[in-house]
């Protein structure tokens, strides 16, 4: 073994240490079960696989082999993903969530149609106006409102001027649900609308945000790995099962992904069984936790946005420091303590940082907990002690915790699994 492998599994080894020492505050990352990473060793990312198991009977998908097994495991992660988020159809292939924003936009849109999506200041995935631009489409830009909410009368007037057949609602700056049903009436029902989630899923799967596709939205795409628990890879949903779907299968069989990753569908499975068994509970805890948090940086003099319409229903809130310098300086404050956060521009040409709950709620906190982190970051904030006496505090707040929570991990069972694939694979 050369040295220069013992040396980047060193420095793997030394990330894991940083990442251990620290709590992550960013929404859109998260924590995966024990089980779920021991997965990963169990050899599925030698194989080729890209077919629906539906198709395993055409010509031009038998080029490798009888790989029936995995057109089940296929099928039974597309089976438990239709089941948890109310689908009628899924397509669980994509390899990440810009993966997914290409085929849906390469599949739904021709040269030189017109696509409405979110401001980039204002969430929009900053990779879809590259991708729609090298597609020549024409971009008309929604906004959030001084309220932190959907500005639907901006919306309103821009529609009337400028219709189009989809519009892309693709922010992750989330604090309230999109006025849906509002949207629909505007658009009529022959618009087609796209729903990014990656970072509500999990509260929209436990029902503890809104529902899109009844509300009017027809496709929903979203990541695995922000509020749900999951890989790191996409999904696409669909309210019905149609044109829409073939077009999207199509694009992702014969243009876009040649391997579908098969190690992290069967890991995407493990992570819908364990949210059908715990999310409800974890999603009504992230929704707690928000608030909570939220509310107790505000009662220890933190300006947090949006406090007059209760600070967020999602799994984010955002803090306002007002100017670029000042968010960025706390930002850094938070790094040397040991806490990831993200610097936001916010509506009202003002700046603060995107506080994301999803993963110290994996790791078991509650809302009160939320009052001892509150007071942490606020006496960080404020100056009112000193790194190191925070930095102690803030490793007894996490050792507390006590590790993840809502997974099978303490199973005997998942237990038995585990040991299995370790000494097996």
């Amino acid at each position: 073994m050369g040295s220069e492998l013992l040396e980047i599994i060193k420095f793997v080894e030394d990330y894991k240490h940083y990442k251990d020492d620290r709590l992550a505050l960013i929404s859109s990352e998260n924590t995966s079960s024990r089980l779920l990473r021991s997965s990963y060793l169990m050899g599925l990312s030698d194989q080729y696989c890209s077919r629906l198991p539906e198709e395993a009977d055409k010509i031009g998908n038998l080029a490798f082999g009888n790989i029936q097994t995995l057109d089940r495991v296929n099928a039974m992660t597309r089976d438990i993903v239709q089941e948890v988020f109310k689908a009628e159809e899924c397509d669980v292939r994509l390899l990440s969530g810009l993966s997914g924003l290409t085929v849906l936009l390469f599949s739904l849109f021709e040269n030189g149609d017109t696509m409405y999506k979110m401001y980039d200041l204002h969430g929009g995935h900053l990779s879809v106006k590259p991708i729609a631009e090298r597609l020549n489409l024409n971009i008309v830009e929604m906004l959030l409102g001084k309220d932190y909410h959907f500005d639907l009368k901006d919306f309103e007037e821009k529609w009337k001027r400028n219709p189009a057949k989809t519009i892309f609602l693709d922010s992750s700056y989330v604090l309230f649900p999109y006025p849906l049903k509002e949207i629909s009436e505007i658009v009529g029902d022959d618009v087609t609308i796209m729903y990014d989630a990656s970072h509500m899923v999990a509260l929209i799967a436990g029902g503890m945000f809104q529902e899109p596709f009844a509300e009017g939205a027809d496709i929903i795409h979203s990541t695995a790995h922000k509020s749900m628990w999951g890989p790191q890879k996409s999904i696409i949903l669909f309210k019905e099962k149609g044109e829409l779907s073939d077009r999207v299968h199509h694009m992702v069989k014969d243009v876009l992904v040649s391997n579908t990753h098969m190690h992290h569908i069967f890991a995407l499975y493990i992570a819908m069984a364990e949210f059908k068994e715990f999310g409800r509970e974890y999603a009504r805890s992230i929704y707690n936790n928000a608030k909570a948090l939220a509310d107790n940086l505000q009662s220890n003099g933190i300006e947090i946005a949006a406090k007059e319409y209760g600070y967020t229903e999602s799994n984010q809130f955002w803090i306002d420091f007002d100017t670029q310098r000042d968010a960025i300086a706390n930002f850094q404050k938070l790094e040397k303590l040991g806490i990831s956060s993200n610097v936001i521009f916010l509506p009202g040409n003002r700046w603060g940082l995107r506080i994301g709950v999803n993963s110290i709620t994996r790791l078991g906190a509650r809302e009160g907990d939320m009052k001892i982190l509150a007071r942490i970051m606020s006496d960080l904030f404020n100056n009112r002690k000193d790194t190191v006496k925070l930095k102690k505090e803030l490793y007894e707040f996490k050792g507390d915790l006590g590790g993840i929570k809502y997974s099978f991990d303490d199973t005997v069972q998942a237990r038995e699994i585990m040991d299995f694939i370790i000494n097996n694979f």
